[in-house]
């Protein structure tokens, strides 16, 4: 299970939206957080880091790998702590 967090600029919540949506549908995301206050995604699950950049760049989107210099001293997130719901698979 991996971790990656993006610093991606979001707008308004249609940017939010289309983020999310992009990122629900790549096979193996089981979390996706956006904290639009601090223009910071986590994405959780069994994914490559390339693919989640790729996906949100194609909607239209910089998307930035988050380096830790860049964010405020946290404890490092464990998968049972994300606050998120799963993500239902409808077929896609």
């Amino acid at each position: 299970m991996e971790v990656v967090e993006l610093k991606v600029r979001l707008h308004c919540k249609a940017c939010e939206k289309s983020v999310r949506k992009a990122l629900c549908r790549i096979k193996g995301v089981t979390c996706v957080e956006i904290d639009v206050v601090m223009s910071k995604i986590t994405v959780l699950g069994y994914i490559d880091r390339k693919v989640v950049v790729k996906a949100v760049r194609r909607t239209g989107r910089r998307a930035e790998l988050w380096s830790s210099s860049s964010c405020r001293q946290e404890e490092p997130r464990l998968a049972g702590r994300f606050g998120c719901i799963n993500i239902p698979r409808w077929g896609f």
